[in-house]
């Protein structure tokens, strides 16, 4: 087996590697993404989710979405073409699109990855809020706290997002 050609076995490894944990993410995202939902149907008393469950909706659906556009989809959006290591060229692994959709997949990385990453911080924000400021559930419902921990990560993301394209 010559250099090259294992050099082409392992980037399919990867590619195929990345695909399945990609599969994986996106299926545990959307148990998450169903047991919120579920729970949020099923209460009574009161109409708005907990605050902690609202940034894990938010942060699950930023991860199913980027698992299916950067880690599943991946090297399918990728134009076809040759990758250069060492001065070699190898050909990209399963690479079956084009400029456009190379654009596209960018755009939804950067704003999926700062939505989800945020929204991380913004969960650890709500918890210490909670446990170390006591702040109340009633409290954290206000929009002056709603729009930092819910709606800024995916403002972040956007605004990133539209910088990449500009």
């Amino acid at each position: 087996m010559t250099m090259g050609l294992a050099i082409e076995k392992i980037y399919l490894a990867k590619v195929i590697a990345a695909k399945t944990s990609g599969s994986i993410s996106m299926i545990g995202s959307g148990l998450i993404i169903r047991d919120v939902i579920l729970r949020w149907h099923r209460r009574k008393e009161n109409q708005f989710l907990p605050i902690a469950q609202r940034i894990i909706l938010s942060m699950s659906i930023a991860d199913l979405f980027n698992s299916c556009f950067v880690h599943f989809l991946g090297t399918w959006m990728v134009p076809k073409g040759d990758i250069t290591i060492s001065d070699e060229k190898y050909p990209i692994p399963l690479a079956a699109g084009n400029e456009t959709t190379c654009h596209i997949q960018a755009f939804i990385w950067d704003l999926f990855t700062i939505a989800g990453c945020s929204s991380n911080a913004t969960l650890a924000t709500a918890y210490w809020l909670m446990v170390c400021k006591e702040k109340k559930e009633n409290e954290l419902k206000q929009w002056k706290w709603q729009f930092p921990l819910v709606c800024l990560p995916w403002i972040l993301g956007l605004v990133d997002s539209f910088l990449y394209v500009i």
